[in-house]
């Protein structure tokens, strides 16, 4: 018991056959090329003599995806507000009775982040307008451009340069002073910001919730928006208080 113990020194990792090759190999794996091909190039030009499996193995924590590449835009206060549908909470039908789901609308702010939200049974030409004028009232003025999608309540003719709007939502526009900018087909990443705000209020707000009422859900909606939601992004002074005109404020 009194002898000496003798303690065996801790096995220290073992060092890679490839990593003298580490920044050649890693400009390859960046280049696209697989193991194999990296192997044999260091088989013949670099005399490797180790296996292909210390390669492949070398090279499989190198290999990522690159993150997909977007432009970066800015907007100015009242420029470029985003509008779009997608699904309320289940809601007591008050003819049937029965629990369905209502029409979300939802314009976001493009500046701010602000959105409004307003579930409604049934869409048309005439609701889609007065959800834009119910916005900007909550808002407290009007935009000067407004991006949607092709939905019919507003553009009758998709077009990248001359789309043809709804007469009666056209005329809401201009009478607002008001440029519609219709999103280009099949390219949701135009109006990210609305479609992102509608999936945030379906997932966050509205999930797993029922409600008896249009009016019970929309009060839901704008007590969210007002002690949530707005709260994730303050709102910038310039974004409150904007330009004025006669018939609107703009924000």
């Amino acid at each position: 018991m009194g002898g000496d113990c003798a303690v065996e020194p801790v096995a220290s990792l073992a060092r890679s056959a490839c990593e003298n090759h580490r920044a050649w190999i890693e400009a390859q794996v960046r280049l696209g090329r697989n193991a194999m091909a990296i192997y044999q190039e260091l088989v013949e030009p670099f005399g490797f003599s180790h296996r292909y499996n210390s390669v492949k193995r070398f090279c499989r924590p190198l290999k990522h995806k690159a993150p997909e590449a977007f432009d970066r835009l800015e907007f100015r206060p009242a420029e470029g507000p985003r509008v779009d549908y997608g699904e309320g909470a289940l809601t007591r039908d008050p003819v049937s009775g029965r629990y369905r789901r209502p029409r979300l609308f939802v314009m976001t702010l493009k500046y701010s982040r602000r959105s409004f939200r307003r579930v409604v049974w049934k869409s048309s030409t005439e609701a889609w307008a007065r959800l834009h004028e119910e916005a900007w009232r909550a808002f407290g003025g009007s935009c000067c451009s407004v991006v949607l999608d092709n939905l019919r309540e507003g553009v009758i003719k998709p077009d990248t340069y001359e789309p043809e709007l709804n007469r009666l939502y056209a005329a809401m526009l201009a009478h607002y002073g008001v440029v519609a900018d219709p999103a280009r087909v099949r390219d949701p990443n135009r109006k990210g910001t609305v479609e992102n705000a509608i999936q945030h209020t379906q997932s966050t707000a509205l999930k797993g919730r029922r409600f008896e009422s249009l009016d019970e859900q929309n009060a839901f909606l704008a007590h969210w928006e007002e002690t949530w939601a707005s709260q994730r992004t303050p709102i910038a002074p310039s974004a409150r208080s904007g330009r004025c005109s006669r018939r609107s404020g703009r924000i």
